[in-house]
């Protein structure tokens, strides 16, 4: 029997396939009659299409100025999806959330770590879950190339790294570490079934 409504979120560096896996996931709780919602950050707002903007480098911003979009995204986020659908009964499977934005936006292991907290002291809803679809930079870098498309700003190696280990660094001892390098199917199939282990008693 399904018990109450349930927050996923599924992190990973660019390449990693986390809006593949988490929208395949989602897809496929609700043909199991798991009402659950897919949702995304950045959001469409005003606040996540700027950031957007950023991303594609059409656009340039300070770190400040990073950090203060993305938190704005996310009130609205909480507020107006997050809560909500939760509240509803249904749960929220979700590609991003604050652990990316530390890890992101993090100089380092000990900056990533205070955005981290700067999130948790807005007092943002924290997941019952969190699946990281761990890929090595190097891996990644490859699945991007080979899917084609713009460079984005993080896109470069370095930045990968970075990303990669402040990943490490702030994610909650709880993580459940995917291997991104399986096959798809497995990788949904795994993911789906450790969540309804959670969603059913």
């Amino acid at each position: 029997m399904p018990v109450k409504s349930q927050f996923f979120v599924f992190e990973g560096i660019d390449g990693s396939g986390k809006t593949t896996v988490s929208k395949r996931v989602s897809e496929i709780l609700n043909e199991k009659l798991f009402p659950n919602v897919w949702h995304r950050e950045p959001t469409d707002s005003v606040f996540g299409k700027k950031i957007r903007e950023f991303l594609q480098g059409k656009i340039k911003l300070t770190q400040e100025e990073q950090l203060k979009l993305f938190l704005q995204d996310r009130e609205l986020s909480v507020q107006d999806i997050i809560l909500p659908t939760l509240k509803n009964g249904k749960s929220i499977v979700q590609d991003r959330y604050y652990f990316s934005t530390a890890a992101y936006q993090g100089r380092d292991e000990e900056h990533a770590a205070d955005i981290l907290y700067m999130n948790e002291d807005k007092g943002f809803p924290e997941p019952n879950h969190v699946y990281f679809l761990d890929l090595s930079p190097e891996e990644a870098l490859e699945r991007r190339n080979t899917r084609g498309g713009k460079q984005e700003v993080f896109d470069e190696s370095s930045e990968q790294t970075r990303i990669y280990q402040n990943y490490l660094a702030i994610l909650p001892e709880s993580t459940i570490f995917v291997d991104a390098t399986a096959d798809l199917e497995e990788v949904v199939h795994f993911c789906v079934e450790d969540i309804l282990k959670s969603l059913s008693v």
